[in-house]
């Protein structure tokens, strides 16, 4: 994680329809590793935004949700994920403070072990806005943006009640 990467693409988010969910975005890019573009290391962001589900005449919230992550391979290494409706069971690894324990903190970091990506620890207090993960993210695998941070909302307007 040491290794200075940077994002190949400047900030641009598509809609990435999800058949659980409405209101997905996300944004992808290959890494440079050094000065050399690799094929095998991956930033990842997903971003959900707040929206509202139908159940009869009850209105549910489902809340913003969002997803940082570096993968190598088909393996993701590291991620930030803020989703308050998302428990994780840990795989049992020896000599980890949250080893087989369920984590239900509304903010959580994956961590590569042993046992590959079965792992979480919470983060408290929980990131509640999307450009705060994704600071805290790059500052923890050494990463730099191709460009500013752009949101996948700029430029909407949510709609009020």
């Amino acid at each position: 994680m040491a290794l200075k990467k940077a994002i190949v693409r400047e900030m641009e988010w598509v809609p990435s329809p999800s058949k659980k969910s409405a209101g997905w975005a996300k944004f992808e890019s290959r890494c440079y590793l050094g000065s050399e573009i690799s094929d095998e290391v991956d930033f990842r962001a997903q971003y959900r935004r707040r929206t509202f589900k139908r159940r009869g005449e009850a209105e549910i919230e489902v809340p913003v949700a969002f997803y940082v992550s570096i993968w190598i391979r088909n393996h993701r290494v590291y991620g930030i994920d803020t989703n308050p409706e998302q428990m994780h069971t840990n795989a049992i690894v020896a000599g980890l403070p949250y080893s087989g324990a369920v984590i239900a903190s509304h903010t959580h970091e994956h961590i590569w072990t042993l046992a590959a990506d079965d792992y979480v620890e919470p983060i408290e207090p929980p990131i509640i806005e999307l450009h705060a993960a994704i600071a805290k993210f790059c500052e923890r695998v050494n990463l730099y943006l191709n460009g500013p941070f752009l949101h996948p909302l700029k430029g909407q307007n949510e709609q009020l009640l």
